[in-house]
This record gives structure tokens, C-alpha cells and sequence, in this order.
């Protein structure tokens, strides 16, 4: 993969092109795999030579065609780092960063291009259980929890048959405790899967500069200023507004134009 220090191109390539295949073959005709890959491979080839705005074109090119996947995203940001548009930079990242939370590349080129964002804003405090929740939670996708309790559900509905089988003491004790485990780990799961799936939307702030009102109406008072690049939790919208909180716990009201959802 492409990065802002050195990565492993090759790997990345050869994922991008399992999920152009996976992608395709539910929503595309059999021809356009082989386009896709040659498409991700010229935007490439662009990055390499340094023509960090076509290679950028190519990538949205990708993204707007249907396909998502983590290697386009992290690739593009890197354009966009590169070209010196760190709002695009950070978004992609996010973007990255949700299909596969656990990627160290994505994580450290992230927290590069957060370090040019004007506003420093430091995260309101939280529980100590509260944040190592929410960390565990992010470890993983909805789907790879989902799959994760799936596959704890056949653990469990196999130790419940073998149960009834064996006639050993010892054996029972343990597929019943084997049983019991699978369950919670089951029931874990999947509310992890529907809280990843259902956490609050974000997105990044693209104005240059913009007041957050007390209200969605221009009129209102103005509360703070955020800049471009700034992360934002949106909680509400009303028409052309969105009721929006950041880090530190402030809450105001933004027009959506000025934003781009993650």
C-alpha cells in the first residue's frame, strides 16, 4: 500500500483486488473486475511517479464507480495529504479507519494529518470504564462482531448436543460450561456488532473557518469557531443544519454544507 512512509504495495494490492472481485460479482458484469484492478493499478503508478493529483481522480474515480474498500480510501488520503488538502486527508482516513479500525498504517498516517488541523480540541473526560468499552467496541467491525457471534452460537448449539450425548460427569461439566460461555460470548457480540453499527454519525468539517451557532438560523448567536479537518458528531439535523457536538462535549448547530459525513 501507498503511504506517506514506506508500506508494502503489494499486499494491499492483492486485497484491493479480492474486494473489487467480492464487490463486483454482486453488483457489476463479469468485464469490470479486470477494469477496476487496472484502474487502482494506474492510480498507483501515479502516486509512484508523484502525480499525486491524477492518481486522486483515479481513486475517486474507483470510489464513485461503487467500490469501498480500505485500500482506495488510505490511497487517496494519501493523495490528499500530499497535495496538502488535510480536511480530504482525514476524511478518507476515517473512512479507512472504519472499514478496518484496527490497521496501524491507517491509525499513525490519521493522527499525521490530525496534527495540522488548527482547532486542538482535548476530549471532555470519561469514565474509565466508559472509554475502554468504547475502545473495545472500535477493535472491530458490525460485520467481524456479527461473524465473531455467529460462529459462538455454533459453539454453543454443538456443546448443548454433545451434552446430551456423553455420559462422562467430568465431560458434561465441561461442555456445559463450554455451552454457557459461548452464549455470553454470543450475546457480547452482538451487541457490540449493533452498537458499532448504530454509534453516532461523524464527519469533517470543510470549511475553511465557520461559527457554531446557539441555534440553526444564521441569526443566532455564534457559541465557537471550528476550522477544516475538525472531527464532529452529528446528533441532530433540521433541514439544512445539524446539531453537532465535538470532543471537548460543546454542542451548536452547523449549516450541513460546511461538512462532509464520514
Amino acid at each position: 500500500m501507498l503511504g506517506v512512509f514506506s508500506m508494502n504495495c503489494f499486499v494491499r494490492f492483492l486485497s484491493f483486488y479480492a474486494v473489487v472481485i467480492t464487490v463486483n460479482s454482486f453488483a457489476l458484469c463479469r468485464a469490470e473486475p479486470q477494469s477496476a484492478e487496472q484502474v487502482f493499478a494506474r492510480a498507483n503508478d501515479f502516486y509512484k511517479n508523484a502525480d499525486y493529483k491524477r492518481a486522486a481522480q483515479l481513486y475517486e474515480e474507483l470510489i464513485h464507480s461503487g467500490i469501498e474498500a480500505e485500500e482506495v480510501y488510505f490511497n487517496l488520503g494519501n493523495c490528499y495529504y500530499k497535495l496538502g488538502n488535510t480536511a480530504s486527508a482525514i476524511l478518507n482516513y476515517e473512512r479507512a479507519h472504519r472499514l478496518n479500525p484496527t490497521d496501524d498504517d491507517i491509525e499513525f498516517n490519521l493522527e499525521l494529518a490530525r496534527r495540522r488541523v488548527i482547532d486542538n480540541i482535548e476530549p471532555a473526560p470519561q469514565v474509565f470504564i466508559v472509554r475502554w468499552w468504547r475502545i473495545l467496541i472500535s477493535l472491530a467491525t458490525p460485520s467481524t462482531w456479527g461473524m465473531g457471534a455467529v460462529v459462538c452460537a455454533w459453539m454453543c448449539c454443538l456443546s448443548a448436543m454433545l451434552f446430551l450425548i456423553v455420559v462422562s460427569p467430568r465431560m458434561k461439566k465441561i461442555l456445559f460450561t463450554a455451552c454457557i460461555v459461548s452464549m455470553l460470548l454470543a450475546a457480547v457480540m452482538l451487541l457490540f456488532a449493533f452498537q458499532q453499527e448504530h454509534k453516532t454519525m461523524s464527519a469533517i468539517v470543510f470549511a475553511p473557518s465557520i461559527a457554531v451557532k446557539s441555534e440553526p438560523q444564521e441569526s443566532s448567536k455564534d457559541l465557537f469557531v471550528l476550522h477544516e479537518g475538525t472531527k464532529i458528531d452529528i446528533l441532530d439535523t433540521d433541514g439544512e443544519w445539524c446539531k453537532i457536538r465535538i470532543l471537548d462535549g460543546s454542542v451548536g448547530w452547523m449549516r450541513i454544507s460546511a461538512m462532509r459525513i464520514i
